[in-house]
């Protein structure tokens, strides 16, 4: 699957789901360690499958272990993709759809405007009209 040629950030078809999850991403480990699933929340252990067809994080091996009967998975962070979430994190998501400069809409009740589903800041609609 891999080239072994370092690439300059998440492919395409990444940044849309990173930046609509960063909250959820942000309990991945850094890249260049190995990591199993009882490090992340139980929710992120949860979409691990997923994230691992997006190309998020890949399986590296997988262990025996003392607690277990079933050998375990030990996984990496795709360092293109944590680098990526980093800057959504750090509001430098120059893609982003939000004066906050984020673009995960989070649909909330009773609430008058739009949220953003990374920071929680709500911005009015007309902020965020021209851009979605």
């Amino acid at each position: 699957m891999s080239s072994g040629v370092p690439r300059e950030g998440p492919p395409s078809f990444q940044r849309p789901y990173i930046r609509r999850n960063a909250q959820l991403l942000t309990d991945l480990p850094a890249p260049g360690r190995r990591w199993r699933s009882n490090v992340i929340s139980d929710e992120l252990a949860d979409q691990l499958v997923g994230l691992r067809n997006r190309g998020i994080v890949r399986r590296t091996d997988r262990v025996e272990t003392a607690e277990y009967a079933k050998r375990r998975c030990l996984w990496e962070t795709d360092p293109g993709a944590y680098q990526y979430l980093q800057r959504i994190l750090e509001d430098d998501d120059r893609e982003g759809l939000f004066p906050c400069g984020h673009s995960a809409i989070k649909n909330e009740r009773d609430v008058d405007g739009i949220t953003c589903g990374v920071c929680g800041e709500v911005h009015d609609r007309s902020e965020v009209t021209g851009n979605v």
